[in-house]
């Protein structure tokens, strides 16, 4: 998945294992892959 705008990444500290996709505003989809799937984690708010 190559977008920037959609601001992909890994988090950081207890959640290194996790990706998060900007949504809007402080809106994220988080998720982690198992085996070559995405599994989704959570929609939440960062802020």
């Amino acid at each position: 998945m190559n977008l920037p705008g959609y601001r992909l990444h890994r988090l950081s500290g207890k959640e290194q294992k996790t990706w998060s996709v900007w949504v809007t505003g402080n809106w994220r989809i988080t998720f982690r892959f198992e085996r070559e799937n995405a599994i989704l984690v959570d929609y939440r708010d960062f802020h």
